[in-house]
């Protein structure tokens, strides 16, 4: 091998051991499922209507901003495009349901309205989030950062729930818009409301038993002694009269 060709050999195998390193770099990233150090995590699995996993969400807290993670795996329930992503009032994903005002029923109706926090009453709401773009096979990923609640408020005593809806809000007016259908949901912090639990308490009463030994006696033998008492025995002696009668005759 001359010295040109033993350059190219080490100039090609030079590049594969870049090349190897960097697909190793890369193969060895990973994307860790555990919350920073100092951060709070909520997590919640959104499912359709028909029981189906949809998608995976986390929310992780941390310096006074609630960073929203949610990943769609390829499905047939969320169409390619714009999805409405909302946090609801009340911590339950219930199908065929009513709202907790009345005022309406369907799928997932239960989660009620759109969540705000105390003392918050502006337009976009409190749990209006970034709307999720679905790729055309429906898987979607979506990362999106917030401050207008906090974990606390998501664990109010009604709860919390998670929704992708059917279209995108129009955040552009003052009120919001439709989302229309709720498609898919997860609760994030189920309602703490109060409970009236019933406590029977049974009361055991303890009988004891007390056994007397009574030495009782044998019933005893009364012998009774009858004394007969015979008349006294009278004995006669008669008088032996002794006549001398002559000898001879008269």
């Amino acid at each position: 091998m001359n010295r040109s060709q033993a350059f190219a050999v080490a100039a090609s195998a030079a590049a594969i051991a870049s090349l190897a390193g960097c697909v190793n770099q890369g193969g060895g990233q990973s994307t860790s499922s555990s919350p920073a150090s100092g951060t709070e995590r909520m997590s919640t699995q959104l499912k359709g209507a028909d029981g189906a996993a949809i998608a995976n969400a986390t929310i992780d807290f941390a310096n006074g901003f609630a960073t929203v993670t949610v990943e769609a795996g390829p499905n047939h329930t969320l169409s390619p495009g714009f999805h409405g992503l909302q946090i609801h009032s009340v911590g339950k994903c219930e199908t065929n349901s009513t709202a907790p005002n009345g005022d309406s029923t369907g799928d997932f109706a239960s989660a009620g309205s759109v969540y705000q926090a105390p003392d918050h009453t502006g337009y976009p709401a409190s749990g209006d989030l970034t709307a999720l773009q679905v790729r055309p096979d429906g898987s979607a990923k979506l990362v999106t950062t917030t401050s207008l609640f906090t974990a606390a408020d998501l664990r109010n005593n009604q709860g919390s729930a998670l929704i992708i809806h059917q279209s995108a809000d129009n955040l552009s007016g003052s009120t919001g818009g439709n989302s229309g259908k709720r498609l898919a949901c997860g609760v994030i912090a189920a309602g703490s409301a109060t409970t009236t639990s019933s406590t029977t308490t049974t009361t055991t009463t303890s009988v004891s038993t007390v056994t007397t030994t009574v030495e009782v006696p044998p019933p005893s033998t009364s012998t009774s002694t009858v004394t007969v008492t015979s008349p006294p025995t009278t004995t006669s002696t008669a008088p032996t009269t002794t006549q001398n009668m002559p000898r001879g005759g008269y």
